[in-house]
């Protein structure tokens, strides 16, 4: 199949998309696509970890949590008990955080009360009774993913249970109680010690966030730090949630076998309520130019790696697709340079990977490449043949071979992710939300053949070492120098 024909049929889906934007700003997509009854559902909510104020990092991707913890109408056993139970439990933990902060004697009498008041709101929650109605209506792959940038949520249902979906919807972004907040408080506190401060590779890229990020909210991970979430009340997402769900930082893309009529329709009465956005979304810090290498030790019981990352302009529209061609160059699979310099040829590493646009892409952000070493070879070995081979690209540029096979990867990559419903629905729904508008992704086929090998060696020679951070890891007493399996 030619390039035009792939076009050609690009431009034959881009002809089916319709959008409306209702009077409160949410913008809603429709894309009628195939035969079976299904139907997939995003939410794009333009709200993230960098949308949080100091010392309530975390909020973001506990707001999502939240999400699927019901309304007044869904999850309520008895609601205005509940009510009055939720907000004693509020007042339990002030009074106990005061006491706490004060040093008074009192702290862990009143913890005994807030713990038993929180039992009583408990009592009254049917939480999962969300879940359960998206099961009944048979939902599939229903979740959400938090990120620096956005929170998304998903869900694919059968078409005739349209109008579920809309209820559903509304419940969830419109009218969330945060039912059981400290409870899952715990629970986020516990997801934060095992996927960051028990994992060695998660502390690692913690580390390289704090370290190359000294001003941009970049620097705190979308988990948030552990004292933050300890401290963190219902009050204080309730406020959240208020300040950043609103209609205008949201957009619904519905994709399958759905009249854009009837989506539109049922949009304009569940959805046309949702607040609207007071304010622009806050500007945020613009990070310093770096002006040296930064370099970072995570000392672990683990093997040893690195972590090396560049900073990046901000990940959008054509600039993003030349990083990310770069990316596929430099680490994108067995026939990149550094996999088969390092790991092919050396033999210095065990395996190479990397990410182009860590932790974001709506602000300038970073480009990194993670490296485990082989027994007997060590870190500064392989972040020196990384770096030599950066400088090689920068100097000569890519070959024209190995241009059109990344061309052709990351557009058969492109087609995979479009090929069904829910990868459509988030595609749209992020072109629209992050890329100017949904058009953008159909122009993303052609901004790839425009990728010249000029624009690599200038993407390249951004990756300069004294703009690069480097973590690593090291089990006690070795050194980046120590060559792994030897003592230090």
């Amino acid at each position: 199949m030619s390039l035009q024909d792939v076009n050609d049929g690009f431009q034959a889906l881009a002809d089916e998309v319709e959008m409306t934007v209702l009077d409160n700003g949410l913008r809603v997509i429709v894309l009628p696509r195939g035969e079976a009854p299904v139907a997939s559902f995003r939410v794009h909510v333009l709200t993230g970890a960098i949308d949080e104020a100091a010392g309530l990092t975390g909020l973001a991707h506990f707001a999502e949590h939240m999400a699927f913890k019901g309304s007044e109408r869904i999850g309520a056993g008895n609601w205005l008990s509940e009510k009055l139970a939720l907000e004693e439990c509020d007042r339990a933990w002030k009074a106990y955080e005061a006491a706490r902060a004060g040093g008074a004697e009192e702290a862990a009498a009143l913890l005994k009360e807030f713990d038993a008041a929180r039992e009583r709101a408990d009592a009254y929650s049917r939480a999962p009774d969300f879940d359960a109605v998206v099961e009944e209506a048979g939902g599939a792959d229903s979740n959400a993913s938090t990120g620096v940038d956005a929170t998304r949520y998903y869900v694919s249902l059968p078409s005739n249970r349209l109008e579920t979906w809309f209820w559903l919807t509304r419940e969830m972004l419109g009218a969330p109680v945060m039912r059981e907040f400290y409870k899952e408080r715990d629970v986020v506190m516990e997801e934060r010690r095992m996927r960051t401060d028990s994992d060695p590779f998660g502390s690692l890229f913690e580390a390289v966030l704090n370290a190359a990020f000294t001003a941009h909210p970049y620097r705190d991970s979308t988990i948030g730090h552990m004292d933050d979430l300890a401290r963190l009340d219902r009050p204080e997402m309730i406020s959240f949630w208020e300040r950043h769900y609103t209609a205008g930082r949201m957009v619904v893309a519905v994709v399958g076998k759905v009249e854009p009529s009837e989506v539109f329709s049922l949009a304009e009465t569940y959805l046309s309520d949702l607040p609207v956005s007071k304010q622009a979304r806050n500007p945020r810090t613009v990070e310093p130019r770096q002006k040296g290498p930064r370099t970072v030790e995570v000392v672990r019981p683990a093997s040893p790696a690195l972590f090396a990352a560049w900073h990046t302009p901000p990940l959008r529209g054509r600039t993003a697709v030349v990083h990310d061609v770069l990316g596929s160059i430099l680490h994108g699979g067995a026939s990149s340079r550094l996999h088969v310099r390092l790991v092919k040829e050396e033999k210095i590493a065990a395996t190479v990977q990397g990410i182009v646009g860590f932790p974001g892409r709506l602000d300038a952000s970073l480009a990194g490449v993670l490296v485990v070493p082989t027994s007997g070879n060590n870190l500064e070995d392989c972040l020196n043949m990384i770096q030599e081979e950066i400088h090689f690209l920068a100097e000569r540029g890519p070959t024209e071979r190995e241009l059109e096979g990344v061309r052709r990867r990351a557009k058969m990559d492109l087609l995979s992710s479009l090929g069904s419903n829910p990868g459509l629905a988030g595609a749209l729904a992020q072109a629209e939300a992050e890329e100017g508008g949904w058009e953008a992704l159909f122009d993303s086929l052609e901004a790839l053949e425009e990728v010249e090998a000029a624009d690599i060696r200038a993407a390249a020679g951004t990756y300069l070492s004294h703009q690069r951070t480097v973590g690593y890891l090291l089990p006690p007493g070795a050194r980046p120098s120590t060559p792994v399996g030897e003592d230090s």
